[in-house]
């Protein structure tokens, strides 16, 4: 028991001089530091400044028009809130299919809704791409958007749209 507590006095007296500024801890505590803070979570983008960022987002656009989700955030009730870390994979499958899609093939559209984005939708190339979602996930017509959150309302708005037609992956 004395063991455990003095080695969590040290690790507790590492932490904090870590923390300290480099006119104070010196020049090798901070680079320590800056080197460890590339690995820790909490400061990657992933984490952090949610507002600035873009998010890419998958839509199954079938016969009747609709366009039906592919992904959803890590907070859905699927993934247990966040504590399933399966939503990782998902978002790793979602980008290796977003980086078959050319640049030249995205359109922009600032729209509410991905439904707002019809008419550009509809005229847009398509790319073939291979799908690397679960066996769940629906194969053909795909509208993958790049939407940004909203300071004025609660949900995202679409910035720019693709259109792939995913095959299938073997399985």
């Amino acid at each position: 028991m004395a063991f455990t507590g003095a080695a969590l006095g040290v690790i507790l007296l590492a932490t904090t001089a870590a923390q300290l500024p480099a006119d104070v801890a010196g020049r090798a505590v901070s680079a320590q530091r800056e080197a460890f803070r590339l690995f820790w979570p909490q400061g990657m983008q992933l984490f952090t400044n949610a507002a600035g960022r873009e998010f890419t987002v998958a839509y199954h656009h079938d016969e009747a028009g609709t366009f039906v989700p592919i992904t959803r955030t890590t907070g859905d009730r699927d993934y247990l809130a966040g504590l399933d870390r399966g939503s990782y994979a998902d978002l790793a499958r979602l980008l290796a299919t977003v980086d078959e899609v050319p640049a030249g093939h995205w359109r922009d559209c600032p729209a509410a809704t991905v439904a707002d984005c019809a008419a550009v939708i509809n005229q847009a190339p398509t790319t073939p791409a291979t799908s690397y979602f679960s066996t769940d996930a629906p194969c053909g017509r795909t509208v993958f958007t790049v939407e940004r959150p909203s300071r004025s309302t609660p949900v995202r708005h679409v910035v720019r749209v693709a259109v792939v037609d995913l095959r299938c992956a073997p399985r």
